[in-house]
Order: structure tokens, then sequence, then C-alpha cells
């Protein structure tokens, strides 16, 4: 039911109060044990009125006590003189006044006047003390119908318990009116919700005649719910058994609603509202265990978005964080309701999926997320592209622990984006050592940048037409004291991931210019060098500042350089770039687009950007004497070049069948071993005062 207070047995006094009125009420138990209970208003606080309280208040005990006392007096002395013969000395001639025992009726006169005295005394006393019973208990009464708390009393019938009081807080809180509920078994604030684990243990301790206490969900005459924090008691008659029921209802629904919020925010992802990392280790945990109860198999799988952090700094946070929720939502639609989506931070989500006897419901779900995640996202006027990389490991195949299944998984994620991203991989035992090994060449990187392990080579670049060199690519090697030579491959997806692409891609400018001054110096003709600049470099608040002060420092004349950047790089956000592009521009530097014919360019956009230079990618250089696609998307690319008025580079010409099949299409420049691999710089001096 609802809230309780206090009570006794039909026609017998109290004797058993519960704390919680004795605290309400602020006046000791024993001062409520002995006054009747009786049906309707609670007889306990007897409903006096206002002309009742101002008629007791003016007569006084003094009057009520002479009332008394007065007539005990009078008869007493009467009494006194009957018996010792005064009506015979008023009404007979033979007996005179000397006759009479005046001493003994002095005496009996004197001790009357004086138990009169005493009586009174006695009255006046006892009346002073009801007056002040029946003040506290108006007291009482005040307090318990001005209490914010529910106080209600039930009779004990059986298995019902009708209501007998309910005080004005029961009718604010349940909506319920005291005539509406008098008589009604009190389960009926319960609802349809009646079957609460609470109740067990409330029931129980009535049973045995003890206090409960319990919260529970009722409900108001209008059907909402309400948080009842319930305190009951029974109460027992003179017979020794339960004749009442008698509480106090709190209507905790706020405390109840913020401790809620609060769990949830514990438990699940502010931005997305998904399971966080605390309720996902909680359900892996219980999915471990249903899985060893019915031989089951469970997945966990990571998946990390590969070019979030690119358009969460290029486009801000609020389109970052609005593509975040459209993943979250993306991925619930890709498994069951059973199955748990999280985000544990940043762009990282896991799905952990149990295979319900089919083991092929796990590869499926995950394919299915891999494309749902591919497809475009529209925010407002812009489109975006992402893709994702997933890793999962199962249990109990790969781990019989939540840790190391979690950290399984995210190897096998980070092995998905060292295959090229956009894939899905399962974790095996050798992913360990290639995992331990990555981090270790994190660490090393970190300890290379300072200890000036890395270097540059240069490619020269080749005009098609008169052969001579046009420029020179700088491309950054690293010699590891330990495993010697690290290809670029392996070590900058790790320096995109981890940033270290910044400070590196910073180094890598500023020698490529000091290199090519110091050419100048040397004696060779001006050469253009062409420096890669990467995402994170791009999006530096600094980056103009920081080109200018670097060509200050060397002294390089501005048109020599060329800053390459890659066709999805610009692509991908071009409004936002075309700016910074054109800030670029200025300086008196070179734009190229690198990579050319990977991406999906807009004419519309091609046109706006204040570019010089289009670079084919290599792989379709590659196939152009055994695939007639890659032959014509080099031609479409050389066209199009020249018709914005752009030249074009093809890099990556190996042999001279590519060399006679670009120089026959028109393309401007080559690239590639044909000519020369990248070399050293003090290789490349050599290389260009030996070139004719």
């Amino acid at each position: 039911m609802s809230g309780w207070a206090m009570a006794r047995g039909r026609g017998a006094a109290c004797s058993t109060v519960p704390i919680t009125i004795s605290t309400m009420t602020c006046l000791p138990r024993a001062s409520v044990i002995g006054y009747a209970l009786q049906r309707g208003p609670c007889p306990m606080m007897p409903e006096t009125s206002p002309a009742a309280v101002r008629e007791g208040h003016r007569i006084s005990s003094t009057r009520q006590a002479l009332k008394i006392a007065l007539p005990f007096g009078i008869v007493g002395t009467l009494w006194i003189a009957i018996t010792s013969g005064m009506p015979v000395l008023l009404f007979s001639n033979e007996v005179k006044w000397g006759d009479l025992p005046w001493a003994q009726m002095f005496s009996g006169i004197t001790v009357v006047l004086a138990s009169s005295v005493l009586l009174f005394l006695l009255v006046k006393e006892k009346l002073e003390q009801a007056r002040a019973a029946a003040s506290q208990l108006r007291l009482r009464d005040q307090a318990i119908e001005a209490s914010i708390n529910s106080v209600i009393i039930t009779t004990h019938e059986g298995n019902q318990h009708p209501i007998v009081y309910v005080n004005p807080a029961f009718e604010s809180i349940t909506g319920y009116t005291r005539e509406e509920v008098l008589g009604q078994d009190c389960r009926f604030l319960l609802g349809q919700d009646r079957e609460q684990a609470p109740l067990d243990a409330l029931r129980a301790a009535l049973r045995e005649g003890k206090e409960g206490r319990a919260l529970l969900r009722n409900y108001r005459k209008d059907g909402t719910l309400f948080w009842n924090d319930l305190h009951i008691a029974p109460v027992v008659g003179d017979e020794g058994v339960v004749t009442h029921y008698v509480g106090i209802q709190n209507d905790v629904t706020e405390n109840v609603r913020y401790q809620q919020e609060l769990e949830y925010q514990a438990n699940h992802d502010t931005l997305t509202g998904l399971p966080n990392r605390n309720l996902l280790r909680d359900r892996l945990e219980q999915a471990m265990a249903y899985a060893v109860r019915y031989q089951r198999k469970v997945a966990v799988a990571f998946i990390d978005l590969d070019n979030f952090k690119f358009v969460n700094d290029s486009q801000g946070h609020q389109t970052g964080d609005a593509l975040l929720k459209m993943v979250a939502e993306r991925l619930n639609t890709c498994v069951r309701a059973s199955d748990t989506v999280s985000r544990l931070g940043g762009d990282e989500f896991v799905l952990l999926m149990s295979d319900e006897g089919d083991s092929n419901t796990i590869v499926q779900a995950l394919d299915r997320a891999l494309a749902t995640i591919a497809q475009p996202y529209r925010i407002g006027e812009s489109e975006f592209n992402l893709s994702c990389s997933i890793g999962y490991a199962l249990y109990p195949i790969h781990g019989d622990s939540a840790g190391v299944l979690l950290q399984r998984a995210d190897i096998a994620m980070y092995h998905a984006k060292d295959s090229g991203r956009n894939n899905v991989q399962i974790y095996t035992p050798e992913l360990d050592s290639r995992f331990l090994q990555r981090m270790a060449l994190e660490t090393d990187m970190r300890a290379g940048l300072e200890r000036e392990e890395f270097f540059l080579c240069y490619q020269p670049q080749i005009g098609a037409v008169d052969k001579k060199i046009v420029g020179v690519e700088a491309l950054v090697r690293w010699r590891h004291p330990q495993r010697g030579l690290i290809p670029p491959a392996h070590f900058i997806p790790i320096a995109e991931e981890t940033g270290l692409i910044v400070p590196l891609g910073d180094w890598i400018l500023h020698r490529a210019c000091s290199d090519a001054m110091d050419w100048i110096k040397a004696g060779l003709p001006p050469t253009r060098v062409s420096v890669n600049l990467s995402v994170r470099q791009f999006l530096k608040k600094d980056l103009i500042d920081s080109v200018r002060r670097v060509l200050a420092e060397t002294g390089l004349p501005h048109h020599l350089l060329e800053l390459e950047l890659t066709e999805s790089l610009i692509m991908h956000n071009a409004e936002l770039f075309i700016s910074t592009l054109r800030e670029l521009k200025a300086l008196g530097i070179e734009l190229a687009v690198d990579d050319f014919g990977t991406g999906y360019s807009s004419l519309s956009y091609l046109k706006r950007f204040p570019i010089d230079r289009l670079k084919i990618d290599q792989s379709f250089v590659r196939d152009l004497s055994v695939d007639q696609d890659s032959a014509a998307i080099s031609q479409a690319v050389i066209q199009l070049g020249h018709s914005l008025g752009l030249k074009v580079i093809a890099e990556g010409v190996e042999n001279q069948a590519q060399f006679d099949y670009l120089a026959t299409q028109r393309c401007d420049e080559i690239q590639g071993y044909l000519f020369s691999k990248p070399i050293p710089n003090d290789e490349l001096m050599g290389f260009v005062r030996a070139w004719k």
C-alpha cells in the first residue's frame, strides 16, 4: 500500500505505537498509549471545535474543582449535624443546647472541611493535568494533520486492511479524498504493480510482529507513478493480537529520480546514451555466465572510426558529436535487441553479441556494421564519409575474462587498421607480438625524434619533353639504432594516429627547405622541393605562420616550395580548406594534389582550388600496360588537368613503356624508379650535377 502511521484495537487503548509517530509528534510513546481509537477521524486526535476550545479556556480549573469539593463539604457537614441530634434540638423542647455533643460535632465538621479542601486541591490538580494533556493532544493533532508525510491507519480483518484514517497529506500526495478511501483495502495504491520485490520483506516483518520499511511504486488517482518510502508497524490490542496497521508514507519520487539519473550517468555515455565501459563490463560478465550455462560463444568487437579525427578537427566538435550520434544509431540497427552497443569514448565503440548457436550471426552483424558505417552522412548542407576498422575476439576461445577479451579485440582492431582499414579482423595469438611491436615502435619514434634518427631522401621529378630535372619530392626515412631502416609504411600510420606526425612533419618541412637552399648555395640550379603535408598539419591553426616562419628562417625563395595534399584531404572538407589553400598560395608557394584519381573530386571545386599541379596516383601508372581502365583514368586526369590550366605529374613510373604512354598523352612531368629511386641529400647533389 502507500504509507502508514499509528493505531490500536477496537474499543481498546493503544498498546503499541510506532517509533515514527513518536518522532513525528515529538511526544514520548508512553504519552500516546492509553487513548481509545474508534472508526472515523483519528480518535487520538479529536476534532475539537474552536468554540469548545474557547469554552474550555473560559472555565477555570478552580471553579470546576469547587463544583466537586463544595457539595462534598456541605453534604458532609449536614450529615454530621443530623447524626449529632441537631434536628431534635430544632423540633423538640425537651432537648437543650447543652445536651448536644458539640465537641464531637465540631471535630467531625473539621474533618469534613479538611477533606473538602484536600478534595478541592486534588481535583484541581487533576483537572489541570487533564487540560495539559488535552493541549498536548491538540498539538499532536495539528502536527499530524499538518505533516507533509502521509499518515494512514488501517484495521486488520483477515487478509483485508480497510482504511480508517488518513491525514490531509495523504490526500495531497495521492489525489484521493478521505471519503474515497475510508473502508477501502490499502492495496489499491499499488495499481496493477502488485508483485514488487520489497513487498516480500515487508510482509515477512509484519508477520513477525515487527516494524517494516520498503520503497514501493505507488500510483496516484490520475494514474501517475510516485515512489513511496513506506514505514509500517502492527498495533497489538488488549488480547495480544494485531488489530491495526499504522504507517507513514513519504513521497520520495524526486530523490529516486535523482538517484536513477546518477546511476544512468554512471553507466551511460552522455553524448550518445549508449552503455559506457562500466555497464559494458557488467553485461559482458553476464553474457559470459550465460554462455557457460548454455554452451554459447560471446563476441566482443572493437570499432574505431578511421578518419573521424580529421572531420572532428576540421569541422568542429559540434559536427563531430552529431556524427558520433548518427554512428551510434546506425550500429544499433546492426545488432539484435539482446546485444549491446557501447561507446568507450572518442570514436571507439564496442559491440557485445552472442551467437545463439549460430556463429555466422556474429560475422554477419559485423559485416553489416562495416557497410552501414561507410554510408554517407549528411549534416545540414554537408556530406561526410567515414569508414571503420573492426577487430573482435570470442569467448571462451580467446579469453576467459572481460579484461582479456576487450584487450584482444582491441589488438585485432589495430590489425584491421594495419591491414588497410575499413575491414574486419578476428584476434589470433600471432597478433600479440605485432601489437607489442607496434607499441614499441611508437615509443621508439618519440625517442627517435629527439635523437634525430630521421633523415630525408629526395626523388627527382623529370620533365617529360625536355628530360630536365624540374623538382624533387622530399621523403622521410627512419634509421632505427637496432632495427636499421624502417619502411615509411610501418611508421607513418602510427605517427598519424598518435599525433607524432605533427612534429615529424614540421621537421621535414624545415629540413627540406634548408637542404634546397643549400643546393643553391652549392651552385646547383634552383630546384623546386615538394613536401607532403599531413592532415594534422593542415588543421593546425598556425599553419600559415609556420610555413612563413620556415621560409624566413631558411631563406628559400617561396616559389621553390611546393606543398602536396592528398585528394581525399582537400575534397573531404572543400569549403573549409579553400580559404586555407588561398592563404598558402598568397605566400607565393605552389600547391599540388597528390594521389589524384583515387578520391571523388568535384570539377566545381577543382576550378576553385588555387592549385598548380595534379599528381596521378602510382596505382594507375603501375597497371597502364595491363589494365585499360587504369590507362583511361590516367588519360582523363591529364586531359582534366590541362583543361583547368594545371600541370600533371605521374609518380611510380618504372619502365619505358609507361613513360612512352604518358608522354604520348602529354603528361608534363615524370617521377619514378625509371630515373632514380629516392636518394639522400649528398647523393642528390651528385645526381643533379651528373644529369644531362
